[in-house]
């Protein structure tokens, strides 16, 4: 679990990899149209393991957390304890992830409509401008969910120092 900040960064980093390449076979007339439309797939269903990565990582370290603070009768305020801490960082990355997963879905399904529609300059103009819209708010969302990891980390190792320091 205290390895999450290097997995997030390598999901974070290749996820990022994916869409320049699909962005570059989509704009870049270097490719034939189906290895765009197969890149997209591939890169929306990356898109939405990374997030759901995100979002499991939250769910197994706040159970761990409460369990934690539960065996070892760690201090936990309810305003500024653990649990709330981790709730508090669950919040901040469910809805990103949540969201971002959703725009790349519909995101793929317009780049069906355009290729269903190649005569259609609106399926066009849909699919391009929704496709910046969502690249650029999964980068946002990769910022944010990579500062609350940190933050999840920094918080586990200093409930395992307490642990360690109660233990004879």
């Amino acid at each position: 679990m205290l390895q999450m900040n290097i997995i997030f960064v390598g999901l974070a980093f290749w996820n990022i990899v994916l869409f320049a390449v699909t962005i570059g076979l989509g704009i870049g007339g270097y490719s034939n149209h189906w290895q765009h439309q197969a890149l997209g797939v591939l890169t929306g269903i990356y898109t939405c393991l990374t997030h759901s990565v995100v979002m499991m990582h939250f769910m197994g370290s706040g159970k761990g957390i409460k369990e934690a603070v539960e065996t070892h009768n760690l201090p936990n305020d309810p305003q500024t304890g653990y649990v709330r801490r981790t709730r508090r960082f669950k919040g901040q990355t469910s809805g990103h992830a949540t969201l971002c997963c959703i725009l790349v879905i519909v995101l793929v399904w317009l780049g069906g409509w355009m290729d269903t529609h190649k005569g259609n300059p609106t399926a066009h103009t849909w699919h391009k401008w929704f496709a910046w819209f969502t690249v650029v708010y999964n980068l946002y969302a990769f910022w944010v969910e990579y500062k609350v990891i940190r933050e999840n980390t920094a918080m586990i190792r200093e409930i395992d120092d307490k642990i360690h320091q109660a233990t004879p």
